[in-house]
């Protein structure tokens, strides 16, 4: 677990403030409630608003006397942007699929050991969340599963070991399955029911709650509620009356490593087997577009949508 809150050093406190402020990108907060969300004492927290204000990272209300993310960042985002074309050719993907699916579609990537979503879409046809941009998650499995699936061997057998102790043979064999068929297939999917909605629930929590050890211990509980169908379902029959909770697939660097991870949530369980197929299609087909745009490489052997593959590989 990462040291976060007053036991932090200086720059680490800032860092906290600006990935909270950034998974709520349309919301205003007060010192004190920045400082309770993130771990922070009051005159920390004043320290570290203080500054980032004055340089206009943060704007400060003069009225409501509340912070949220500043004009300064405008230029600071489109300077990454202008080197991360995937994420604005994602983006136009994933509006794409959006209008034709109806569902939520998110794109997500990894960074300093956590989940990030990068840019969404579209809205569930379930009573899901609706992920925001700037959101962060614990990349302990299965979560991000389908983004180690092409990884060496050495990083899937670390993400393995990040696992809950108390997970059961099945789930770890469950898990270690999973890996291979997701990088034969192209594609990760898994089983709706009640132990992974709740912990959809669970970690879509502010930024500041995973500084608190009890957030730690109630997703570890969470991680060993989950069926071997809700950690992944290897075959579509498998797909039960609940219906699937996502579906997520690759987009590759040039070098050929995954670079983001583009996903489908909040589906409608009365979604039958061939409509699941297409969505998936759609989605594959989605991440290709990405993977190509960029001039991104296909692992070999890996399956693509036809058309999809540089004439090259």
């Amino acid at each position: 677990m990462a040291v976060t809150g007053d036991n932090a050093g200086p720059n680490r406190r800032v860092v906290e403030v600006m990935n909270f402020l950034a998974a709520h990108p349309t919301e205003a907060f007060t010192l004190t409630e920045i400082a309770s969300r993130v771990g922070l004492s009051n005159g920390s927290a004043h320290r570290v608003l203080t500054t980032l204000a004055e340089s206009h990272y943060l704007s400060r209300h003069p009225k409501h006397k509340t912070y949220s993310l500043g004009m300064a960042l405008l230029a600071i985002g489109q300077a990454a942007l202008s080197k991360r074309q995937d994420i604005e050719i994602a983006r136009y993907e994933l509006r794409r699929l959006a209008d034709d699916l109806k569902t939520h579609c998110v794109a997500t990537t990894v960074a300093n050991g956590e989940l990030v979503i990068v840019t969404c879409a579209g809205t569930p046809q379930t009573s899901e969340p609706i992920n925001q941009v700037g959101e962060r998650r614990p990349f302990i499995p299965p979560l991000g599963i389908g983004c180690v699936a092409w990884a060496e061997p050495g990083e899937q057998r670390d993400y393995l070991a990040r696992a809950p102790a108390a997970l059961s043979d099945n789930a770890k064999e469950r898990l270690s399955q999973a890996l291979q068929v997701i990088r034969e297939r192209g594609y990760s999917i898994a089983g709706s029911g009640p132990a992974i909605r709740a912990l959809r629930q669970f970690t879509s929590l502010p930024v500041g709650y995973q500084a608190n050890e009890s957030y730690w211990a109630g997703l570890r509980q969470l991680l060993t509620d989950l069926s071997v169908s809700e950690i992944q379902l290897l075959d579509l029959d498998e797909v039960g009356p609940e219906g699937v909770s996502y579906i997520t697939t690759p987009v590759f660097s040039p070098s050929g490593e995954v670079v983001l991870e583009l996903s489908l949530s909040g589906l409608l369980p009365s979604l039958g087997k061939a409509d699941i197929a297409r969505h998936i299609e759609r989605l594959r087909t989605a991440a290709a577009i990405v993977t190509s745009g960029t001039l991104g490489q296909f692992p070999e052997h890996s399956l693509v949508p036809s058309g999809l593959r540089p004439p090259d590989t």
